[in-house]
């Protein structure tokens, strides 16, 4: 299980808040009819390293109710339970928290919090470290995890787990690690969260996968939205690795991408939409993401207005992204409508910088558009990563 980012709520909604929580208790429930040797979370359990209270309660009710089964849970950081500490100067983490207050009701021996560090549970050993970003040198630390893995136990099935973005296995801003780094180790299964659409890679009898986000997290997920979001199941012996992936019945999204040509075309696609919506039966209203690539007889925002207003009681919450077609871009096969984000990296990118201040520029950029940080968060954020670079 990975990516949870409870007390996140999305497009400032608390139905969406909500919709975190009810996913992470699906995935408790589809661990516990597993009936596991062990639970494994690979990080961002919560999306604020201060999560509301509401947030860490729902956290420790779910958790709970697997220690109380005798499974223990072994859990890392990920980049979002990570903040800095400006009195004590160091990292914190509400983890920490979580942690102290299961050793509190004796369940101390089955919540396990690796960071980074290795351990052996029954038969098998578990090995994982917290984010840790560009820069640091996390190959060094799978090497060093790995020695220590094969000390506790030569012959027990070993798992790694990491929440870090891995060049050869997802496209990434910044990839923070090289496969060939993490393969070859001689980890038998390797657990990643951070990226949050499920991935799976064998390499020969081992595996390699992350089981992604229990929902959506971010707008960029929506178009691949249709291909659910999953927890993992795995099995380990002799004959190698089985892995059941387990779908997790999340709220519907629809997305569409059109180019309008004219006020005519809009109007067809209300249509095709709102028949699309009121043809299908939705345990919940779905959330409607739209892209458009206006010609220049389409008047800017328009779409927008009149997409809202005729789906408004249909869904849960409409997004749409305009973008303007010109004559000149259409003769050049191009579109204007490039995503801040991609702008923002080219011009990074563009700049007369050595790597170290263009990696802390995107880093920065990332606190602020992908994890949503804002005022004292964002400014605590900043300090973070300055006092790691230094």
């Amino acid at each position: 299980m990975s990516d949870n980012h409870l007390g996140k709520a999305q497009f400032h909604l608390a139905e969406r808040e909500e919709d975190l929580y009810k996913a992470f208790d699906m995935a408790v429930n589809l661990a516990l009819q597993q009936d596991p040797d062990l639970v494994i979370h690979t990080g961002d359990l919560f999306d604020s390293y201060r999560p509301h209270p509401r947030a860490f309660v729902r956290a420790f009710e779910g958790l709970l109710r697997i220690v109380e089964k005798g499974i223990p849970i072994a859990i890392i950081e990920g980049n979002h339970e990570l903040g800095p500490d400006t009195v004590r100067r160091r990292m914190t983490s509400p983890l920490i928290n979580l942690r102290k207050l299961f050793e509190r009701l004796g369940y101390g021996k089955l919540f396990v919090r690796l960071g980074p560090g290795a351990v052996r549970i029954g038969d098998i050993v578990v090995a994982g470290a917290p984010y840790a970003s560009k820069g640091v040198k996390i190959a060094d630390t799978v090497e060093s995890l790995d020695r220590k893995a094969k000390s506790l136990c030569e012959s027990c099935p070993k798992v790694l787990m990491l929440h870090q973005g891995v060049k050869g296995m997802i496209k990434a801003i910044y990839p923070e690690v090289d496969f060939s780094e993490i393969a070859k180790s001689s980890f038998d299964y390797v657990a990643m969260g951070h990226y949050h659409n499920k991935v799976v890679r064998r390499s020969g009898n081992r595996v390699f996968a992350y089981s992604g986000s229990t929902e959506v997290i971010e707008t960029r997920e929506i178009p691949l939205a249709g291909e659910g979001k999953y927890v993992l199941s795995v099995e380990i012996d002799r004959d190698g690795i089985d892995v059941e992936e387990l779908r997790l019945r999340t709220r519907p999204f629809i997305y569409f991408s059109e180019t309008l040509s004219n006020i005519q075309d809009l109007y067809v696609l209300i249509e095709r939409l709102k028949k699309q919506l009121s043809s299908q039966e939705f345990d919940e209203r779905p959330v409607v993401y739209g892209k458009l690539s206006l010609k220049e007889d389409v008047r800017p925002g328009v779409p927008t207005l009149e997409i809202r207003r005729a789906l408004m009681d249909l869904s849960l919450y409409v997004i749409i992204r305009e973008s303007r077609i010109t004559e000149e871009d259409e003769e050049k096969g191009l579109l204007t409508g490039v995503g801040l984000e991609e702008l923002v990296q080219n011009a990074i990118a563009s700049l007369d910088l050595d790597q170290e201040v263009r990696s802390l520029a995107l880093r920065i950029f990332d606190l602020w558009y992908r994890e949503g940080k804002r005022g004292e968060a964002f400014v605590k954020g900043v300090l973070g990563l300055m006092e790691e670079g230094s």
